[in-house]
């Protein structure tokens, strides 16, 4: 009976041990409720606080998952186009780093929240069914920019969007980030979208989140031979949405000097190590 009392107790103190550990490792981070107004502005903050016009009309953000910083900088990319965007000039490029855990769902929302993404985040992130992960309720960057900006906002791709960011976008097209062995009709199913969409005079803010680059570091890692015919699929929608903006400002400004020219992102939400995963910390998954 003593030995049974000790077992016991010993597994007891194992599972309060195990309590205190998950609590600490997978904390559920609680977020300040309702959405931000200029008038919630504090009145000491000099310049940051004062009023600025927006510089651009519009915006598109174009993210292809796992984009490591040598696949846009490097001397092996695949990216041609954008690099002479940045020998020229006319786009300025650097390395961001990514916040542990470098999956995507805590990644878009670090993007879209400048919030720090939490390990329990990585768990919600499989979760395709979970719906405590929605951004709803939670101020953010696009909820700014369609209701106190008065944005027309589309998406096309990863899924996760439309759970994160439900009744914001106008426009979408979803696919599953999930189906890691499909590396190309998860990719043209955004593509299709590029010309028809970006050419119609009715949105203000377009998200292109391309999932292609990821599944092929998760299957044969980032020197298969897959990786650099990717890399020149997505420089090519670079030069396309590129040049469809570009044709768009000229005629906008032509009829209106007072209008203003679009800005267009490509970024990256996390990288991949040398075996093509991601999750951690090292250099590899964090520069992206």
């Amino acid at each position: 009976m003593k030995r049974l009392l000790i077992l016991l107790s010993l597994i007891l103190v194992e599972l309060v041990g195990l309590g205190f550990f998950v609590k600490g490792f997978f904390p559920y981070k609680k977020s300040i409720p309702g959405f931000a107004t200029r008038q919630e502005q504090p009145a000491d903050l000099g310049q940051l606080g004062s009023h600025v016009d927006a510089q651009y009309d519009r915006l598109v953000v174009m993210l292809v998952d796992a984009l490591r910083n040598d696949f846009v900088f490097g001397n092996n990319s695949g990216m041609a186009y954008t690099q002479s965007l940045l020998r020229d000039g006319r786009a300025v490029g650097y390395t961001a780093k990514a916040l542990a855990p470098t999956v995507t769902m805590p990644r878009i929302k670090a993007l879209m929240t400048g919030t720090v993404p939490n390990f329990l985040d990585a768990v919600l992130n499989i979760a395709e069914s979970d719906t405590s992960s929605s951004l709803k309720f939670h101020d953010n960057l696009l909820w700014q920019l369609k209701n106190h900006g008065n944005k027309t906002i589309n998406m096309f791709g990863d899924d996760t969007w439309l759970r994160l960011f439900p009744d914001i976008f106008s426009r979408t097209d979803g696919t599953s980030s999930f189906f890691v062995t499909d590396t190309v009709e998860v990719d043209l199913n955004v593509t299709r979208h590029v010309k028809p969409d970006l050419e119609k005079d009715d949105w203000d803010v377009t998200v292109l989140h391309y999932l292609g680059l990821d599944h092929i570091g998760h299957l044969a890692g980032p020197d298969s031979p897959l990786m650099k015919p990717k890399q020149q699929e997505m420089d090519r929608v670079v030069q396309q949405v590129n040049e469809i903006i570009q044709r768009q400002d000229a005629e906008r400004l032509a009829k209106d000097k007072s209008a203003k020219p679009t800005l267009f992102v490509l970024l990256g939400d996390h990288a991949m190590n040398e075996i093509g995963n991601h999750g951690g910390n090292s250099k590899l998954e964090t520069s992206t």
